[in-house]
């Protein structure tokens, strides 16, 4: 007995000491944070991984499952997190949520740069349609449906437009969008839930019952073809487990042509005009980062205090010279150089070193011609020598872009894991030295 009473003491004291703090963080930059400090002492998750936009990521099961087992979570006000930290709290009532920008100055995300003053600006240019999507429907029925995400539909209402698409064109959704936008705006019909929709350049105005969780209409295609359907806000915004438009099977019914170009590139509640989320991107700002990791993983594992310290030191003599090889680089070239890039995710970076980044997209969404025109006549005003996209987002006018006034298109994402050399060989970039 005293044996086993020996045995069962020394395996609690092994694991209380060996166990360690589980933490939970959105993007991957944050991951090579907390690895910095934590090292092995910690388990990290992250949320979103390379190659998706945290816009708009949606968690796996496995990572579901990681949120109830986690101490830690560290928010960074990126998009997805409004969506998400409200349902990560109910699965984990234990986990503590801290903010890792704790004391980080916002900066606010770029409005659209007026490229010409004298000319209409792209407000003016507007459609009364957020989205529009090309389907090849089989002659049957279909149903869209419209969740409740966090207990209420992102609009009350919306209006939809469906046009069946018989002109051929590699840019369908354009060649009706005229035509959309003038029955968007006429002749509107009310429908709710489990109406059926099945009449050709008719707009409907679709009312969500706020009593369900789910409303649901019914689509009815007469005949085989293209159709193109037309939105006023964004659909997957109404999304929650399960995908918007099915067939009776079903079976989940995907669009071959989309505006915006991918339909989870771009949400409806951008943070175009707001915080600017994109603050890892700054040494100044990756250094208070630091210190607010430090703090929480000494709350939680204070027996690991001089552990923890150790690594924080280090890590911030890595920051401090990730800050002086890039101001070094960034020193031949002349103050307030600008750069164009296709997402605004680097104006930290821009605000540290006296640079000035240009926004292709226009206010999330890829730009019309008209507004396309008048970025490449800045773009060659301003002597731009390359564009920066990322693999998360569309490329297509940066391309577009460069083929024009014949520069470089670079892929430079502000969410790599090794974050020291990525801004380093952003500066690089920039400095034109790559």
């Amino acid at each position: 007995m005293k044996i086993l009473i020996t045995a069962l003491f020394t395996f609690f004291f092994v694991t209380v000491s060996y166990s360690k703090v589980n933490v939970v963080v959105s993007v991957i930059p944050q991951q090579t944070f907390v690895e910095k400090i934590g090292g092995d002492k910690v388990n990290i998750t992250t949320m979103v991984k390379p190659g998706s936009d945290p816009h708009s990521y949606e968690p796996k099961p496995s990572q579901m499952i990681a949120i109830t087992k986690a101490h830690i979570y560290f928010p960074i006000k990126i998009e997805f997190e409004n969506a998400w930290l409200g349902k990560f709290k109910d699965q984990n009532k234990n986990m503590k949520f801290i903010q890792m920008t704790k004391d980080v100055k916002f900066i606010d995300m770029p409005k659209h740069q007026d490229h010409n003053k004298d000319e209409q600006t792209h407000q003016e240019e507007e459609l009364p349609f957020e989205w529009a999507g090309a389907f090849t429907l089989k002659k049957g029925e279909y149903t869209w449906s419209f969740d409740k995400v966090n207990e209420k539909y992102a609009d009350p209402r919306m209006k939809f437009l469906m046009i069946k698409a018989n002109k051929k064109s590699p840019n369908i959704i354009e060649v009706y969008e005229k035509e959309a936008e003038k029955f968007f705006v006429s002749n509107v019909k009310k429908a709710k839930h489990n109406d059926n929709i099945n009449i050709n350049k008719q707009t409907f105005e679709l009312i969500f019952d706020k009593n369900k969780k789910q409303t649901v209409f019914k689509i009815s295609i007469k005949e085989d073809g293209n159709y193109i359907f037309f939105t006023e806000h964004m659909p997957f915004e109404f999304e929650d487990k399960e995908h918007y438009f099915k067939d009776l099977t079903r079976n989940d019914i995907n669009p071959f042509s989309t505006h915006p170009e991918s339909e989870r590139h771009h949400h409806h509640h951008h943070n175009h005009g707001g915080e600017d989320p994109h603050t890892w991107v700054s040494p100044a700002n990756v250094k208070i980062m630091a210190k607010n990791i430090f703090d929480a993983l000494v709350n939680e594992d204070p027996k690991n205090l001089n552990y923890y310290k150790n690594n924080y030191e280090t890590f911030l003599q890595e920051i401090e010279n990730t800050d002086k090889k890039i101001k070094k680089i960034l020193s031949k070239i002349p103050n307030n150089s600008k750069f164009m890039v296709f997402h605004p995710s680097w104006g930290y970076f821009a605000k540290d070193y006296g640079l000035t980044q240009l926004a292709i997209e226009v206010e999330g969404k890829e730009p019309k011609p008209k507004m396309l025109r008048k970025i490449i006549e800045k773009a060659k005003k301003e002597n731009v020598k390359a564009i920066f996209t990322q693999q998360e987002f569309s490329d297509k006018s940066a391309k577009a872009i460069a083929s024009e006034i014949n520069i470089k298109v670079l892929k430079k994402t502000p969410l790599a894991k090794d974050w020291s050399l990525n801004l380093i060989r952003m500066a690089n970039a920039i400095a034109n030295n790559q």
